[in-house]
C-alpha cells in the first residue's frame, strides 16, 4: 500500500492509516553583545510548501536594516529596510530555484551602529515528500517481520508494535547503516509475541532529517460458513460437501479483497467436537479434520496461506456433561487474520499447522 487509510475492522476496532510528515526548522540564532536583533533560518523545506528563509527579529528598535545573501553560485540577494520596530519580524524568503535540491548560502546581516556585520553560513535542502511503499506481503505479524521501500534515501528507521493492553511487543529506533538508496527493501524485524498487536507505527528518515511514516491496524475476520459432515470417525471430505467448501472458499477471497491489503493475513481453520468419546481421541478427530478442510482449500485455490488446529473438546460451543452427542459443539471455525488468534476462548491453544 502507499500509506492509504483502512476501513474500520472488527474485533480490533477502528483501523487508522495515517500520512505524517513534518519539515525542520533550523534555528541559527546570532547573539552580539547588544542583543540587538535575533536572526533565524528556516533551511530545511518541502517543495511545494514553506520557502527557505531568513527571519529578522529586532530586540530594539533598528534602522537601516540590510541583509545580503550570497549562493555557492555567485548569485546574490539583498534585502534592506529602514527601520524595525521593536519585537518586529522581517521574514525574508530565499530565492532558492525550483529544482535545485541543496546549495551553501552566506548570509550578511547589518544595521545602524553596529561596528561589525554578523554573517552566517548555511545550507539550505529543498525536499521532496517521501513516500512508504509497504504491501501486505511485506508485513507478516505472526513471524515478526515488515519490510518497505521509499523513493528517497533512508538513514534512520523506528517501528513500535503495541499489544491490546498498550504494552510495547517492539520499540525499535535505530540509524540505518549505510544509508539505504532510494527503492531499496528496507526488513526491520522484532520478535513476534503471543499477544494480539493492534497498532505498528512505523517511521523512516531520510539523511536530511525529513521523515514520514505510517500507522496500521491488525484485523481478526470469522468467515461465515456452513458445517461440514464428516463420516463417523472420520476425517475425508465427502463429495457432498464441496459445494460448502466452495462457498466459504468464496467468501475467503471477498473477506481478503475488502480487509487483506495491508497486512499479510492467513486464513486459521479450528475444528472441535462434543464430549462423545475419549479426550485425547477427540482431540485427534479434531485435528484431522480441521487439518482436512485446511487442505481442501489449498488444493482448491486459496490465495491465501492456512493453518489448522483442533481443539476437541476443550472450547465447547455449549457446554454438556461427558458423553453428550451436541451437534451445536462438532463445528469448526474459520477466521482470517494478520496474526494468529489469541489464546483465549474459543482458541484455547496457539499450536497451529502451517500448509
Amino acid at each position: 500500500m502507499r500509506s492509504t487509510r483502512s476501513p474500520a475492522l472488527p474485533w480490533f476496532g477502528a483501523a487508522a492509516c495515517l500520512l505524517a510528515f513534518w519539515l525542520l526548522v533550523l534555528a541559527s540564532p546570532a547573539v552580539q553583545a547588544q542583543e540587538a536583533i535575533d536572526i533565524q533560518v528556516r533551511t530545511r523545506v518541502l517543495a511545494g510548501g514553506e520557502k527557505p528563509a531568513v527571519i529578522l527579529t529586532a530586540l530594539h528598535p533598528l534602522q537601516d536594516v540590510r541583509l545580503t545573501l550570497v549562493r555557492q553560485d555567485g548569485r546574490t540577494q539583498k534585502f534592506q529596510t529602514k527601520l524595525l520596530r521593536m519585537s518586529q519580524v522581517q521574514e525574508v524568503p530565499i530565492a532558492h530555484p525550483a529544482g535545485l535540491a541543496r546549495a551553501d548560502y552566506t548570509a550578511t546581516v547589518s544595521y545602524k551602529g553596529l561596528k561589525e556585520p554578523i554573517q552566517l553560513a548555511f545550507d539550505v535542502v529543498v525536499a521532496r515528500p517521501m513516500t512508504l511503499t509497504v504491501t501486505k506481503d511485506t508485513v507478516d505479524l505472526a513471524d515478526g517481520r515488515i519490510t518497505f521501500t521509499s523513493d528517497t534515501a533512508v538513514a534512520r528507521v523506528s517501528l513500535t508494535v503495541l499489544g491490546e493492553r498498550g504494552s510495547r511487543i517492539a520499540d525499535i529506533d535505530r540509524p540505518w547503516e549505510p544509508v539505504a538508496p532510494p527503492g531499496t527493501p528496507i526488513t526491520v524485524a522484532f520478535p513476534p509475541s503471543a499477544e494480539p498487536v493492534t497498532l505498528v507505527r512505523l517511521v523512516a528518515h531520510d539523511p536530511d532529517g525529513f521523515f514520514n511514516g505510517v500507522e496500521m491496524a491488525p484485523f481478526f475476520i470469522q468467515i461465515p460458513h456452513e458445517e461440514i459432515n464428516f463420516d463417523f470417525g472420520k476425517a475425508d471430505i465427502m463429495d457432498s460437501e464441496h459445494p460448502k467448501l466452495s462457498r466459504t472458499l468464496d467468501r475467503v477471497h471477498e473477506a481478503l479483497a475488502k480487509f487483506g491489503n495491508e497486512f499479510q493475513a492467513r486464513l486459521y481453520v479450528a475444528g472441535y467436537t462434543d464430549t462423545v468419546g475419549g479426550r485425547e481421541y477427540n482431540q485427534d478427530l479434531s485435528d484431522r479434520r480441521a487439518l482436512a478442510i485446511a487442505r481442501w482449500f489449498q488444493a482448491h485455490g486459496a490465495r491465501v496461506r492456512i493453518c489448522a488446529q483442533g481443539f476437541g473438546e476443550d472450547a465447547l460451543a455449549v457446554p454438556t456433561p461427558d458423553e453428550t452427542p451436541e451437534p451445536r459443539n462438532r463445528r469448526t471455525l474459520h477466521v482470517l487474520a494478520n496474526q494468529p488468534p489469541p489464546a483465549a476462548n474459543p482458541f484455547p491453544r496457539t499450536h497451529w499447522k502451517c500448509l
